[in-house]
């Protein structure tokens, strides 16, 4: 039997250990905090066919989408998947001639998309919006979906342990065992773990574990001078009096339905303006006051913030995910990206087959030796 250590159990990794122990593999999956700590179990969870101008990426993640339906077939307990589609809107027209450019895009994808009036909108998908400075229609894009994130990461790790997945939880990775060939962990508590494979799905911490392999996959890092946002602030809300079914992207925030008839919220504007993770609080009440410019049925209901989770997301300093095995590290494999909830069960189908001997066509375009060669 094949054995494969998996480091970091958020969504990407749970999905790899599954996909692993579902072909037969011997698989341990590790990782130094508790799940529901994570980026993961608090991401906004909007899961849509991305049109960035690099084909392959628009394929891996419309094969995402498909790939999210499997999963949701191949788990038990409380629904997490929900393909109830994205209604987007602006503001100026500027703005709305940017999302015009955006949806002419898509469409000639095949993808699609729908113009809407205010009153079709209200009265077919969201009763309620405030839509009185609307510029140009309302598009929805029918085919996009979200996750309640953390019930996906608790269904996917639950299905991985009726198949025989073990999970070390709260002992960090300190070391790799082998040179030029990994073949296994060593833990903070000093147990070694053998493996034939070890699998980074490691996040954050990627370039950390990489260099006791004598390797590397660049990110971003926050405040750099890439121009590019790397931390992000998502918003919980206590349960609130108007029922929202889809993800919802107003001119100046962004609203996925939770669980229990709560809501996660995001602004992009705001991410720019964080610089530390103590700015959660604050910045979180910033957010929520936008809620009843977008949704007046909220107003004055004593919606509060439940919980406000600042990360940094694992961004690849080209902007692309990065999927292979590591050049010079033999038996070491590397899976890190932005957008992690969106892609998480595609990965772990690729990942899952390419560890066990089956390369994929999805992946050639993102391997890390093009970070070698620079």
């Amino acid at each position: 039997m094949t054995r494969i250590v998996v480091v970091g159990a958020g969504s990407i990794g749970s999905c790899v250990a599954l996909r692993l122990a579902e072909q037969g593999a011997e698989v341990v999956l590790v990782d130094a905090r508790e799940p529901a700590e994570g980026l993961s179990a608090h991401g906004f969870g909007w899961v849509n066919a991305v049109d960035n101008g690099f084909d392959p990426y628009y394929r891996l993640s419309a094969e995402g989408l498909r790939a999210h339906e499997r999963l949701a077939a191949a788990t038990g307990g409380e629904p997490w998947f929900f393909r109830r589609g994205n209604l987007h809107w602006a503001d100026s027209a500027e703005g709305d001639r940017r999302l015009a450019g955006i949806a002419d895009g898509y469409r000639a994808k095949g993808y699609p998309v729908e113009e809407l009036d205010a009153d079709r909108a209200r009265r077919e998908l969201q009763p309620g919006l405030a839509l009185d400075g609307l510029h140009g229609p309302l598009r929805y894009y029918p085919d996009d979906a979200h996750v309640v994130s953390d019930r996906l990461v608790a269904a996917v790790q639950e299905r991985a342990r009726s198949l025989g997945v073990r999970l070390r939880i709260g002992d960090a990775v300190t070391g790799l065992l082998g040179a030029d060939r990994v073949r296994g962990v060593r833990l903070a508590s000093g147990q070694q773990i053998e493996a034939d494979a070890v699998v980074s799905c490691a996040g954050r911490g990627t370039r950390e574990l990489l260099c006791r392999a004598g390797a590397d996959v660049p990110l971003v890092e926050p405040g750099d001078d890439s121009g590019t946002t790397v931390m992000g602030l998502l918003v919980r809300t206590s349960p609130v009096p108007v029922r929202v079914e889809r993800v919802l992207h107003a001119p100046h925030l962004s609203i996925r339905p939770h669980s229990g008839g709560r809501l996660v919220l995001h602004c992009h504007d705001v991410d720019e303006e964080l610089t530390d993770e103590g700015q959660g609080p604050a910045a979180a009440e910033k957010v929520l006051a936008r809620l009843a410019q977008v949704l007046p049925g909220t107003a004055g209901a004593d919606v509060t913030v439940e919980d406000a989770f600042v990360g940094v997301r694992p961004m690849p300093v080209d902007g692309m995910s990065v999927l292979g095995w590591v050049p010079g590290a033999a038996s070491l494999y590397v899976v890190v990206t932005h957008s992690g909830l969106t892609l998480a069960p595609v990965l772990g189908e690729i990942v899952a087959r390419e560890v066990l001997g089956e390369p994929s066509e999805l992946a050639a375009a993102f391997r890390p030796e093009r970070f070698a060669a620079v």
